[in-house]
């Protein structure tokens, strides 16, 4: 799994749109690996949720690439089926920015709350809690960084991608929030669904 986010990586290292923006938004996936390479040691994450972790690195990975407001996704479908999704949903803007927030909220809650259970012994109701607080306390981060480096280090609208929107960082936060929660709550119905299940008799 990591050497399929290798490849990605350095498909989406080459020739980016925006050099400056691309080393900027990467930073934060230096800072994830390395935090992850630190304490490989004291906890481990299952093969789901490498995938997921993974899986939406490589969507950042794309984000960074075209930059998030310049991702062709409209034309790329467009080509493969002759369907605008801009034009049937009536979009105005770019939407991968926000698809990749709330996949963010969807991908992450679960490898969140994994950490939470085997590191920090909670169960239940409060290690969900606790990892859709983190979800969305990650996503309150990242739009800061995205204000500090937009606005205070001069890297322009390519790395703040609002396309106009005075909301975008709650839009986007919100989305990130909502993923989570719904993630989170279709688990605890999965596990309240198991729990109260009738017990099959044994036919020994």
């Amino acid at each position: 799994m990591q050497g399929g986010f290798l490849g990605v990586f350095m498909l989406c290292a080459w020739a980016p749109f925006d050099r400056q923006t691309w080393l900027m938004e990467n930073g934060l996936i230096l800072i994830g690996a390395v935090a992850v390479w630190r304490a490989r040691q004291r906890f481990y994450w299952s093969p789901r949720s490498w995938a997921q972790v993974l899986l939406f690195c490589c969507l950042h990975e794309v984000g960074t690439h075209f930059t998030y407001p310049r991702v062709p996704y409209d034309a790329g479908l467009a080509q493969l089926t002759g369907i605008r999704l801009n034009d049937l949903l009536q979009w105005e803007r770019n939407q991968y920015d926000r698809f990749v927030h709330l996949a963010f909220g969807v991908l992450m809650a679960l490898p969140c709350r994994e950490i939470l259970v085997r590191q920090c012994a909670l169960q239940g109701a409060w290690a969900s809690l606790l990892a859709w607080s983190l979800v969305l306390a990650t996503s309150l981060l990242y739009e800061l960084m995205e204000w500090v480096g937009g606005d205070l280090l001069g890297a322009g609208t390519s790395f703040i991608g609002a396309q106009g929107d005075v909301w975008d960082a709650q839009k986007d936060m919100a989305l990130a929030t909502v993923g989570a929660l719904v993630v989170l709550m279709l688990r605890g119905h999965r596990v309240r669904e198991a729990l109260t299940a009738p017990v099959k008799p044994s036919n020994t």
